[in-house]
């Protein structure tokens, strides 16, 4: 077997992914490191699928840490190629450009470790099934980051899927923050796989905390195969608490023990700190404030109530739901002046800056007419 190079997506180069919590640093850049760090030892070609950065606009060290594993790579003379994605899009001027080293491989013909590969920066509807019938006839491996119908399966905004691909046999695709693997036809009707590495760090409390990248390798009878390698990430544990019981236990020493066992791994010190999710009934008296005293400040948690399905469709499409506090907190202010009123609202509400705006408006309208009765 004979590696070509690694492919990977969706870096996400930023200080954090939660902008609310700046004490959760670091994991972006460490797992960048790690897979320069894999190509340099391994004399691999790396591919980067787009998404390499999390914002089209940067502060500083975001871009300084790019260049930083750039420069590393250039000096080992590993070759970088790239697209863009969504997240970092700039037609005139790809952010990935401040560097001397990195190749934009958008609509471009390449062979990377003996591989024919074929590029394409994230399109809209419509332009990238143009772009996608132009792919040359002998490409063997297409780089895009999509939103793909085949990877969501018609749920949600999607925007081509595999019958769009002219071509391509194999698609390592960015965006999808899975790591998936999905097996269908192209346009040709020929057999066509699409990969995704998925992201290199949460950038989602839900997502799964086991990331990888691809190594891809041809073997010894001409096929092309992706091998997973997995990165060591800031570790991870979610627990469900439906009962005063399980509250308890994990309350009495559980959260403790799995928190000690999660901090033995030999990570950088900015995220050796785990993070914890609990999703906890919210009729257990006092559960929120039991489950953050006992976990305190050994673990960044997470920590928001189940929803109540049996109270209908509008308790469980709620984005937000309230722990045992603000249920009182309600409790208390149901005949409660209009301004605590607003604050309720704003508490369960899915987008509180719009919803706050429109008070605002209407708040406005009203100060009008009063003002329109004085003058009269």
């Amino acid at each position: 077997m004979q590696p070509a190079f690694v492919f990977c997506a969706d870096t996400h180069l930023a200080d954090g992914a939660w902008t609310s919590r700046p004490a959760i640093y670091g994991d972006a850049y460490y797992s960048f490191a790690q897979i320069a760090d894999y190509c340099i030892q391994h004399k691999l070609p790396l591919i980067l699928g787009g998404d390499v950065l999390e914002k089209k606009s940067n502060a500083a060290r975001p871009i300084a840490m790019l260049c930083r594993e750039l420069s590393r790579l250039q000096a080992e003379n590993v070759p970088v190629y790239y697209i863009q994605g969504n997240h970092e899009y700039d037609r005139n001027a790809p952010w990935l450009s401040v560097h001397p080293w990195p190749q934009h491989i958008h609509k471009r013909a390449v062979e990377i470790g003996g591989v024919r590969v074929y590029g394409l920066d994230w399109l809209p509807k419509g332009d990238i099934q143009t772009a996608l019938s132009e792919i040359p006839a002998d490409t063997e491996i297409l780089i895009t980051h999509q939103v793909w119908q085949d990877f969501m399966k018609n749920v949600g905004r999607t925007e081509c899927s595999l019958t769009d691909v002219h071509h391509a046999k194999i698609v390592l695709a960015g965006d999808f923050h899975v790591t998936e693997t999905v097996v269908g036809v192209n346009a040709q009707n020929q057999p066509t796989v699409m990969l995704s590495p998925g992201s290199t760090c949460m950038q989602d409390i839900s997502e799964a905390s086991d990331k990888y990248f691809f190594e891809l390798i041809r073997r010894s009878n001409g096929e092309l195969y992706c091998g997973n390698k997995q990165l060591k990430t800031r570790r991870f544990s979610s627990y469900t608490v439906k009962d005063a019981e399980t509250l308890d236990r994990l309350c009495a020493g559980e959260f403790t023990s799995a928190i000690q066992d999660m901090t033995l791994d030999t990570l950088p010190e900015e995220i050796r700190k785990p993070l914890i999710r609990v999703k906890f009934d919210k009729r257990l008296p006092d559960a929120h404030l039991r489950i953050s005293t006992a976990i305190g400040e050994s673990a960044h948690l997470f920590c928001d109530a189940l929803v109540d399905k049996s109270r209908g469709e509008e308790e469980t499409n709620r984005a937000v739901t309230k722990n045992d506090l603000v249920l009182t907190l309600e409790e208390l202010m149901r005949e409660a002046p209009e301004s605590l009123q607003v604050a309720m609202m704003l508490l369960n509400s899915d987008s509180p800056a719009a919803d706050l705006e429109k008070h605002f408006v209407v708040f406005q309208a009203k100060e009008e007419n009063v003002d329109a009765v004085n003058a009269t």
